[in-house]
């Protein structure tokens, strides 16, 4: 069991420098986004400007500068973040939006989502749309 905690770590600190130099070289292809433009974009996406402002704070430690937060960004191919942290971002977001309500039974996120199709699951969930924002 040591061992395999020990790998897990040594996994961890290899793979770190790796994604850092993905992130870098995403970065230099594509023209940098704030969090104005974020939240802009993730409208013209379908999600609400509520659920946009959550995910740009929430994804800030999965991006390494200079790269940032776009909708058609794949979370666990392209940005390597987990399906245990994609489905914390989840929890986190409906315990600060909804309390202590109970979660709605929805389909699960499908496999490798976009952060827009992660933003619309969010809104989905909370009973948001674009229309009747919160």
């Amino acid at each position: 069991m040591l061992v395999g905690f020990i790998g897990l770590l040594i996994l961890f600190f290899a793979t770190m420098p790796m994604s850092r130099r993905r992130h870098l070289q995403l970065a230099r292809h594509r023209r940098r986004m704030d969090e104005d433009g974020f939240e802009r974009a993730m409208g013209a996406a379908g999600v609400t400007p509520t659920t946009a402002r959550f995910l740009w704070r929430e994804l800030q430690p999965f991006y390494h500068a200079p790269l940032a937060p776009r909708p058609e960004d794949r979370l666990e191919s392209q940005i390597w973040v987990d399906r245990p942290e994609i489905d914390g971002l989840v929890g986190r977001f409906w315990q600060a939006m909804r309390g202590q309500d109970a979660r709605p039974a929805l389909a699960p996120l499908g496999s490798d989502p976009t952060v827009a199709e992660l933003g619309r699951h969010c809104d989905l969930m909370a009973g948001w749309s674009i229309r009747g924002s919160a």
